[in-house]
């Protein structure tokens, strides 16, 4: 257990923000130790006592905030990036020792799986995304058989998340089967942030098969994106809206001339004068 707090320590002390620097400051050692720790990746699956309970979640937060930091430095350096998804997955796996499966601490460590998941996938780092995924797997079904106090909709936006991130990871890897078996297990949905996920990996997964010529599957996944997009609309509430709007606004901001784009932004403004012409009548 020192040997690994001590790790990651030094790793936190090591990779100090400097804008200036080209280079994250790891030696050959530090980067082939921290290989060591994700090859091994499950820490002991003994019960940890209460304090190392605390030491792992502390030292595992500062090197967690350090790499939110390092990513908006080097975000536009691949290489640096990469290293960076390596020392945040430590950072997770520490976070993920250190929480119990029961109560609140258990469902913020699985929303940090999905956080550095989709950040992995994002960055081409595959194998280490699967991974993570895995260690998410096992905390939701106890989540599913063992946990009744925790909310229905948070439960299914928790399981839409898992089974998407997955979808994306499976296409990514070229296993389209696999991608589509995953997708037929996606529950049908009322909730915000489950349709906010599947309408962002539907249209990603659309839009790489778009940029390979692959018409049919982006097609197939556009329309996806834009059923989750039309099912959102129906959601009225202040919290469905918001993430509607800030999907939105991402899809116009990268995606903004593609024709799917302008489908959906067309679908929100005539939802927008159907409520208007409502509110008129009303009064």
């Amino acid at each position: 257990m020192d040997v690994i707090l001590d790790f990651a320590a030094d790793l936190t002390g090591r990779l100090a923000i400097d804008q200036k620097k080209r280079h994250l400051g790891l030696d050959v050692k530090s980067v082939a130790q921290l290989d060591q720790q994700l090859n091994d990746f499950t820490l002991p699956i003994a019960s940890p006592s209460s304090s190392t309970r605390r030491q792992f979640d502390q030292e595992g937060t500062k090197l967690w905030n350090t790499c939110i930091q390092l990513m908006t430095v080097y975000r536009d350096r691949k290489e640096e990036v990469a290293l960076v998804c390596k020392v945040k997955a430590f950072a997770y796996a520490m976070l993920d020792y250190a929480a119990p499966y029961r109560g609140r601490g258990s469902n913020r460590t699985l929303e940090t799986a999905f956080s550095i998941a989709s950040t992995c996938i994002e960055n081409g780092c595959l194998d280490l995304s699967q991974r993570i995924i895995e260690t998410a797997a096992v905390r939701l079904d106890r989540l599913e058989k063992y946990e009744s106090d925790i909310e229905g909709s948070k439960l299914q936006q928790y399981t839409i998340e898992y089974y998407m991130l997955r979808v994306y990871l499976a296409w990514l890897q070229g296993r389209l089967d696999i991608a589509e078996h995953l997708f037929s297990k996606i529950p049908v949905s009322d909730n915000g942030r489950g349709q906010d996920c599947v309408m962002d990996i539907c249209y990603k997964i659309g839009s790489c098969a778009l940029s390979h010529k692959q018409y049919d599957d982006s097609v197939k996944w556009l329309e996806r994106a834009l059923r989750a997009f039309r099912a959102g609309l129906r959601l009225d509430t202040k919290e469905s809206n918001g993430f509607l709007a800030k999907a939105m606004d991402a899809l116009k901001t990268h995606y903004g001339g593609m024709f799917p784009v302008q489908v959906i932004q067309l679908e929100l403004l005539s939802k927008e004068e159907v409520d208007e012409n409502v509110f008129s009548q009303g009064h």
